[in-house]
């Protein structure tokens, strides 16, 4: 009877030791539940600044320029920050605290928004109206501090419920790694005084078992206790453990992983938002995607410049099918503004400009604003955390995109004369250093064609200013036609335009020049009316060959002489430089002085 009840005081220690495990186990997810449940919280008030900083550009933009594109998408942020305001209200229902911060931190966004929106539609109604609203202004700027604030304080009270829940959920651990160690002792004390009964049934799995845990607790995250033992009890206690350490391992191992791609996804997105050139956006693609999505292939497609095309503009990994470029029509992601996902072959219809395959293909539109920027397109399996990388993936790319259309549309308007949309003098002195150098590497042949307007002084006295604009515009568009895609046509100012014409012959080029020398004096242009006319151009040639001992800094102005040469010579003509004297080197006359005294 002593022995049965050693015995039976030994399984109810064992079966007491398991409860307490999966309790243990039971508050140690409930822990890490919280854990989660902050970092949701966190991210609600990241995206309701973010939201709201778009949003503000986004009219700071529309306000100084009144350009009606800073506002795309502005209506649909502001919505989402009342929704975000909302469902972060409900979020925090658990801390009273947090909850009114919640609550004045969801007034001050709706009387924000409420501010922005009046503005904007203020500014839809008078678009040439100025905003003197200088309450409103500041109002709008005490609320957004208000907001910031509210926002600090809310994150930083949720980052230290996040230690502390954090530290809850590793003494959690501890305790269950305490009770398991030291609760054996006490167990193999009350098996021993039946251990030469049972030895064989008891003692073998009471090792495995503390091994295990010794082995768990030391770091060991795959040690299982064996379920293969004579012992019920014991059989119940390696499964509560292994269950207990199977929660504790996939609860941890999620943590590491949603913190590692925090990190990775914010060091990819600085450097997103560091872009300042072409071509760096694929070279952080290119450096990062491996490491996001590893074993999966993909690339990054965006819209020409006329959107009736696709190119590709990065791509990584292994890629089955990857045209360079195609027309949006193609994609089912595109058509429906949606990810289109084809698990295994057959299971929907596939884009055409996916090749059959046998890895899963998936295209997601990059979407912004309303306005879908480009694609990514992806070969394989996108599982559990992935999926978490790919979404954010797509937010940071859609900005970066955004900044790049934006800086590109910048830099457009710093090189392009308003007037008649071709290149200005500036570009034009960067085109012909680049060309030049290209020209001298190569030796490649490189021409110079400067021309103007005749008579335009008594064409604009005449007509007045504004048909002088309205024909500088048309020469422009008919100079423009009658050159390659290649080559540069600026405006150098006044009716004076200049084509570098790289890799073009010196027969070439007069050939081009005679064709739109005839076009010119065939052209119309109405004014009111009336007829603008009857008009005609000079035009000066000079090329650089290579094997010649002049300098290439001396092409714009020996053509600028031709050019005075055609003038002189009674205009409506071009002329071809002669820059050879009789010391061999290029005498340069001051063609701006030359052209004051020889105007039109």
């Amino acid at each position: 009877m002593r022995i049965y009840g050693v015995a039976a005081l030994a399984a109810c220690t064992a079966l007491f030791f398991g409860v307490t495990l999966l309790q243990s186990s039971s508050r140690s997810q409930d822990a890490f539940d919280w854990v989660g449940h902050t970092q949701e919280v966190i991210t609600s008030l990241d995206g309701i600044e973010l939201r709201l900083s778009k949003a503000e550009s986004g009219l700071r933009g529309f306000l100084l320029t009144r350009d009606p594109g800073y506002l795309a998408g502005f209506d649909v942020e502001l919505a989402d920050v009342s929704a975000s305001t909302a469902a972060l209200i409900s979020l925090v229902r658990d801390n009273s605290v947090q909850e009114e911060r919640a609550i004045q931190l969801a007034r001050a966004a709706g009387e924000k928004v409420d501010l922005m929106g009046r503005a904007a539609q203020r500014t839809r109604a008078n678009p040439l109206g100025t905003n003197t609203d200088v309450g409103a202004r500041l109002r709008a700027k005490a609320l957004m501090s208000t907001i910031v604030q509210q926002i600090a304080a809310m994150r930083n009270e949720e980052r230290r419920l996040l230690a502390v829940r954090t530290y809850n959920a590793r003494n959690e651990v501890q305790q269950a790694r305490a009770l398991l160690v030291y609760g054996f002792p006490v167990l193999v004390l009350l098996i021993g005084g039946v251990a030469w009964l049972i030895r064989t049934g008891i003692s073998r799995p009471l090792a495995n078992l503390l091994d295990v845990v010794t082995r768990f607790g030391a770091g060991d995250r795959s040690a299982r206790a064996s379920t293969i033992v004579r012992s019920v009890e014991f059989r119940r206690l390696a499964s509560a453990y292994n269950d207990m350490a199977a929660r504790l391992v996939n609860a941890i191992d999620t943590q590491e992983a949603r913190q590692q791609s925090v990190e990775m996804l914010s060091e990819m997105a600085q450097r997103l938002q560091a872009i300042q050139a072409d071509g760096e956006l694929s070279v952080v693609l290119g450096t990062f995607m491996p490491r996001l999505l590893p074993g999966v292939a993909g690339a990054l497609y965006v819209h020409n410049h006329s959107r009736n095309m696709l190119f590709r503009i990065s791509s990584w990994g292994d890629l089955q099918s990857s045209p360079e470029m195609f027309p949006p029509g193609d994609c089912w992601g595109l058509r429906r503004g949606k990810t289109h996902l084809i698990e295994d072959p057959g299971a929907d219809i596939v884009c055409a400009h996916v090749a059959d395959c046998a890895a899963e293909r998936r295209c997601e539109p990059i979407l912004a604003g309303g306005e879908v920027l480009g694609l990514i397109y992806i070969e394989g399996r996108i599982e559990g955390e992935q999926r978490f990388r790919l979404d954010a993936l797509m937010e940071s790319v859609a900005l970066a995109l955004v900044n790049d259309n934006l800086r590109s549309r910048l830099r457009e308007q710093s090189i392009r004369d308003p007037l008649t949309k071709l290149f200005n003098r500036r570009y034009m002195e960067e085109a012909l250093a680049l060309e030049s150098g290209r020209a001298e590497r190569n030796g490649a042949p490189l021409s110079i064609v400067m021309c103007d307007v005749d008579h335009f002084k008594r064409f604009n006295d005449g007509y007045g200013h504004e048909a002088g604009d309205i024909l500088l515009a048309a020469v422009a568009g008919l100079i423009q036609s009658h050159f390659r895609t290649g080559d540069i046509v600026c405006r150098y100012g006044g009716e004076e335009f200049t084509v570098i014409a790289p890799g073009a012959s010196s027969t070439l080029v007069q050939e081009r020049v005679e064709a739109l020398r005839m076009a010119v004096r065939e052209l119309t242009v109405l004014h009111q009316g009336s007829k603008l006319g009857p008009v005609t151009m000079s035009f000066g040639i000079d090329t650089w060959s290579a094997g010649g001992d002049r300098p290439m800094s001396t092409l714009v102005l020996e053509a600028d002489r031709a050019l005075f040469k055609a003038k002189r010579l009674g205009r409506d003509r071009m002329e071809i430089a002669s820059s050879v004297t009789e010391s061999g080197r290029t005498e340069l006359a001051s063609p701006q002085i030359v052209r004051l005294q020889a105007s039109g």
